[in-house]
């Protein structure tokens, strides 16, 4: 790595006022051409709306502070319609992260402001605690689109509050509406009680101007620790956006230390497996970063095979650092253009390999990887939480590949359609979302006695609920409770940071709907879609939790399978998830 990159990789870089993002290239030693994107700084994206200055001389003068809703999208220009909160109360277990929503909004210019959370008090005592943290909220680009395929270019453009800013202050212009988000993680030694915390809102000499009370009830009872959670997380990583997105070499230390926030900020959330490319491009170039294999295949002069993994054991080791180490899934033996690239040695140049499941040509390729894929997964230790994955594939090619690997004794993993033929076979299988309901409770009973992960996942199939930039926050926290409702382990999402060219500031992509191909943004930068998901994974172990304690109360067992049946439609709107969704949180949290 040359001395211009190391000190090139942190520079901020500002974004235009448009979704473009401004950025310098530049040629590293070998010839590799760079790109350095803004990650700490950049301009929000101004588009569709202007305030509605009549509406906004209508509300008195100053600075407006309140709590509200974490349900609603605020509109940047519009008033927003709620009402004055000064205080507020959320409950929650011990080890759970629990979530509130503010808003800051005038008529006049506030200038920069800054945010701070006090340390919390118990029964008027001060205590040490001090685990809560508020951060403003920013505006990206979205649009009403919510299907596959090719994204209309003749689609309104909208301002959704999304991404969940780093630790930093913000100006508040006037007639715009800044929304605030305050997440609270209660620790697991606390004391149960009523604990009590404000949020600040300071100037930029760090004069305070308003001020907001929480009141957190923390329940007797504790959620598990994270390597302890029954919920199997999934969401698909795409290390190579993080690479480009910081202008660092793939698998460079620069790379691995850019990685690092990302997959801690993952770990924190559950997720049990790791993602990993065998072959080149699994999924036909749909997204903006190409997959590079993690596993280099060459064919040798002497036309035997020889396999590299150091990229595949230095990225499974790098996750297994922050607890994602439950399962490894391989991509994939059977990619969406069935194209195999390998290096030949004779050529000193790329050779692919195109073919079928059924053909001889196929079964040699893959018997000659997986021997000595297994021999190397053994060395590790790792052979027997690896799983041979595909994504979207028939049933007949799945039952190819299953028959090569099988053979060899290698696990596999699909996420697509219900096949029952597949029931017995798969270690992990996850159908898209409505297909959750073909499973007999005969097979969902005998794969959990298998040891086996039964999951559902959302696509772009799925308008509502989902996970979109355009989604209603809480359709993020419904998909966990249909999990537990339909007797279900998880939830997968294919792309948690598959980034493009502008995805601080625009979530529309030229294919799927808005924000389909990340959730998650750079900078380290949450987003009130993750958090939410978050919330219904911790609201899926409190349910297994109760289940369990609730087998000798049939009164409260009932009870909860009553508010848990309101989760078992998969056709739902959006605008009734909130509803469901705080009723059997408030009955959870009431226990």
């Amino acid at each position: 790595m040359t001395k211009i990159l190391s000190h090139l990789v942190y520079i901020i870089l500002l974004l235009a006022p448009t979704s473009s993002i401004a950025q310098n290239d530049y040629i590293t030693d070998d010839g590799t051409t760079l790109k350095q994107y803004a990650i700490d700084q950049y301009k929000e994206p101004r588009i569709g709306t202007t305030p509605d200055t009549l509406a906004w001389e209508k509300i008195s003068d100053g600075l407006h502070f309140t709590w509200a809703s974490r349900n609603t999208h605020y509109s940047l220009h519009d008033v927003p319609e709620t009402e004055q909160c000064d205080v507020a109360t959320i409950s929650a277990w011990k080890g759970e992260r629990a979530n509130i929503q503010a808003l800051l909004f005038s008529k006049s210019d506030q200038g920069e402001l800054q945010l701070s959370m006090a340390p919390w008090k118990l029964n008027k005592k001060k205590t040490h605690i001090n685990s809560a943290q508020a951060r403003f909220v920013n505006f990206v680009i979205t649009d009403d689109y919510k299907a596959c395929g090719n994204h209309p270019t003749n689609l309104q453009p909208w301002l959704v509050p999304d991404v969940i800013d780093q630790d930093k202050p913000h100006t508040v212009p006037a007639m715009e509406t800044r929304p605030v988000w305050c997440t609270i993680e209660i620790p697991r030694d606390i004391e149960a009680g009523e604990y009590t915390t404000n949020l600040f809102v300071k100037n930029k000499k760090g004069k305070t101007l308003k001020t907001l009370t929480l009141k957190i009830k923390v329940n007797s009872r504790s959620l598990p620790t994270v390597d302890q959670q029954k919920f199997h997380l999934d969401l698909w990583q795409q290390p190579y956006a993080v690479s480009r997105f910081y202008g660092v070499k793939r698998w460079s230390k620069e790379h691995i230390e850019a990685l690092r926030p990302y997959l801690e900020a993952l770990g924190r959330a559950g997720q049990r497996t790791v993602s990993t490319i065998m072959f080149y491009e699994p999924w036909g170039r749909q997204t903006h970063d190409l997959f590079d294999p993690m596993i280099q295949t060459t064919k040798k002069n002497d036309g035997t095979w020889d396999y590299d993994y150091s990229a595949f054991d230095l990225y499974v080791e790098l996750c297994n650092e922050y607890g994602i180490n439950r399962q490894i899934n391989c991509f994939s033996m059977v990619p969406w253009d069935m194209n195999f690239r390998y290096w030949d040695e004779s050529t000193n140049a790329y050779k692919y390999i195109k073919t079928t499941t059924g053909t001889d040509e196929y079964k040699e390729l893959w018997t000659n990887f997986l021997n000595a894929f297994k021999e190397h997964l053994l060395a590790k230790g790792w052979f027997e939480k690896t799983n041979i994955a595909m994504d979207e594939r028939a049933e007949a090619d799945m039952l190819n590949a299953y028959n090569i690997a099988n053979t060899l004794g290698f696990k596999m993993a699909l996420a697509g359609n219900y096949h029952a033929s597949l029931t017995d076979k798969l270690q992990d299988f996850c159908v898209a979302f409505a297909q959750s309901k073909r499973f007999t409770p005969e097979q969902l009973a005998q794969r959990k006695a298998n040891n086996q992960v039964t999951t559902i996942y959302t696509s772009c199939a799925e308008s509502e609920p989902n996970i979109y930039s355009n989604s209603l926050p809480a359709e993020a926290t419904y998909l966990p409770l249909y999990a537990a409702a339909n007797q279900m382990d998880g939830y997968l999402h294919w792309a948690w940071i598959n980034w493009d060219e502008h995805p601080l500031t625009d979530s529309r992509y030229r294919l799927f709907g808005s924000g389909d191909t990340y959730f998650y943004y750079p900078g380290n930068r949450s987003s009130i879609r993750f958090e939410r998901l978050i919330e219904g994974i911790h609201q899926f172990e409190k349910i297994q939790i109760l289940k369990e304690e609730y087998k000798n109360n049939p009164e409260k067992l009932q009870q909860l399978n009553s508010l848990l049946k309101e989760f078992e439609n998969h056709s739902i709107a959006g605008i009734d998830c909130a509803a469901k969704v705080d009723a059997i949180e408030a009955f959870l949290n009431a226990q």
